[in-house]
């Protein structure tokens, strides 16, 4: 929402908050060759080197963007962002060594951090993600306060009634508790993640804020 000058709707006014329903993080990867094992060895070599470090991301204002955006703002540190229109070939880019980093989902970097063809510096969510756990959270790299994931949620129309939302709610909740369910997402390396509505509310409200902060300070233009 924040990436946009001007949209058809607004996400606050016009959709009711029912429920999340789970997320994913982001994996902060580095090629092997480069010699940093660790977000601390990182911050590092970015200070003794400003502006020589890279990294390939999906489209600009996509998640894994955003989320080096905030380390770099959190670390002062400079790495220089080269957006792919197709994610998966920042990956293969990183993999044959032509950036030194990647940030990609988690689905996308389980394989290349198992094989060794690339490096997982760090999560971006608040706890290790049980396909990577030797790979250590931005938390736990001395990032205070860091927390960023992918999430997926179910909205309605504003002005739903209320006894209609809360039945969704509910309805949602226990499907999500279903094992069929629950299995399919542990496929897709979901976390299921399902709130009550005003959990949700106060959630994306949260998010819209804290992204169009992220968003200016990083001095990216608005689409």
């Amino acid at each position: 929402v924040s990436m946009f000058a001007k949209l058809p709707y607004d996400q606050l006014r016009d959709f009711a908050a029912i429920t999340r329903i789970g997320s994913l993080p982001n994996v902060l990867l580095s090629h092997p060759s480069l010699p940093v094992r660790s977000i601390k060895d990182l911050v590092a070599y970015a200070k003794a080197n400003p502006g020589k470090l890279s990294y390939s991301s999906g489209q600009v204002g996509t998640s894994p963007q955003l989320s080096i955006e905030l380390l770099k703002q959190a670390t002062k540190i400079d790495i220089l962002n080269i957006p792919y229109k197709i994610g998966a070939q920042g990956m293969s880019d990183a993999i044959g060594g032509q950036v030194p980093l990647n940030v990609s989902t988690l689905p996308l970097s389980v394989a290349p951090v198992q094989s060794g063809r690339l490096r997982g510096l760090a999560v971006t969510s608040a706890k290790r993600a049980a396909p990577l756990p030797s790979v250590p959270t931005m938390q736990e790299s001395g990032i205070a306060g860091y927390e960023v994931t992918s999430w997926y949620g179910v909205c309605a129309p504003a002005g739903t009634p209320a006894a209609v939302l809360d039945k969704l709610n509910a309805d949602i909740t226990s499907i999500l508790r279903t094992p069929e369910l629950q299995q399919r997402l542990v496929e897709l390396i979901t976390e299921i993640t399902p709130t009550s509505r005003e959990e949700f509310d106060s959630f994306i409200r949260a998010e819209i804020a804290r992204w169009a902060q992220v968003i200016k300070d990083a001095g990216i233009p608005k689409m």
